[in-house]
């Protein structure tokens, strides 16, 4: 046998670098918003900061929308929490995102990491709170009772946090599969992110 890297020859190691990079090249939205590098981290910035306004809005307003547009702009979410466990897992578990390779001011890489960390979080929470307010205002009974808008985000920010007070609880399919799916979301930022965060930091 040929004298290839382990990373080569491993079949899951391999199939899950493949799949990042499927993904990187055709899910990640700064690359269709933003074909050119210039300026880009500062882009990058804008796009984050709208884009998590954006999410607060629809939050606040969702119960007015017609349901077909409410559903479609819950499907498009979709792609910013794909974006982020793409995004992450090439930043810290591959090496070869562009916080390592084009970020310009070495100095300061960390802090900015850190901006764009803690808005993608923020978006996850927002994300994950317009479809339990969704699915509230489709289906009253799939929780212990109606979730208003603050009570979908305070529910958000429990599951994430993986807290679990019970004051809230899915009863249907659909939210226990989003509950169980943005705990493993908590458990994937703890161990990868942070991880890769405090590396970050003592590498500098």
């Amino acid at each position: 046998m040929e004298n290839h890297p382990y990373h080569e020859r491993s079949i899951v190691i391999g199939s899950f670098r493949r799949m990042i990079e499927f993904g990187n090249r055709w899910f990640i939205l700064s690359r269709w918003i933003f074909p050119k590098n210039k300026n880009i981290f500062y882009r990058l910035e804008v796009m984050m900061i709208v884009i998590t306004l954006i999410c607060v809005g629809i939050l606040l307003y969702i119960h007015t929308f017609p349901y077909y547009l409410a559903l479609v702009i819950c499907l498009i979410l979709i792609q910013r929490v794909v974006e982020f466990l793409i995004v992450y897992s090439r930043n810290f578990i591959f090496n070869q995102g562009r916080i390592f390779s084009e970020f310009p001011e070495p100095e300061i890489r960390g802090q900015w990491l850190l901006l764009m960390f803690s808005l993608n979080i923020f978006q996850i929470i927002l994300i994950f709170a317009i479809w339990y307010r969704f699915i509230s205002l489709i289906s009253p009974s799939a929780f212990t009772s109606a979730l208003t808008t603050l009570d979908s985000f305070y529910f958000s920010i429990v599951t994430f946090l993986t807290v679990g007070f019970g004051d809230i609880t899915p009863l249907t399919t659909l939210p226990k599969v989003l509950v169980i799916t943005q705990s493993i979301l908590t458990f994937y930022t703890v161990v990868i992110v942070i991880n890769g965060l405090i590396s970050l930091h003592f590498k500098k």
